[in-house]
């Protein structure tokens, strides 16, 4: 083989590495994303249920203050 073609295959897998190299940390990056989302949505859980509690016990407490 020649020289032109082993710089070809070296360029060419250079190239290739460096995607697939961007697509790891772009899959690591959304998965951490991901994991931080899903931890947003269970406080937004926890905070609806304590907003709900909320709702049902002030009308209990005017009632019994008679507002």
């Amino acid at each position: 083989m020649d020289n032109t073609v082993f710089v070809a295959l070296i360029s060419s897998g250079g190239s290739v590495l460096v995607a697939v190299t961007a697509l790891l940390l772009n899959y690591r990056g959304f998965a951490s994303l991901e994991s931080r989302l899903n931890m947003m949505q269970n406080d937004m859980k926890d905070l609806n249920k304590a907003m709900t509690a909320l709702e049902v016990d002030l009308p209990l407490l005017k009632d019994r203050a008679r507002l």
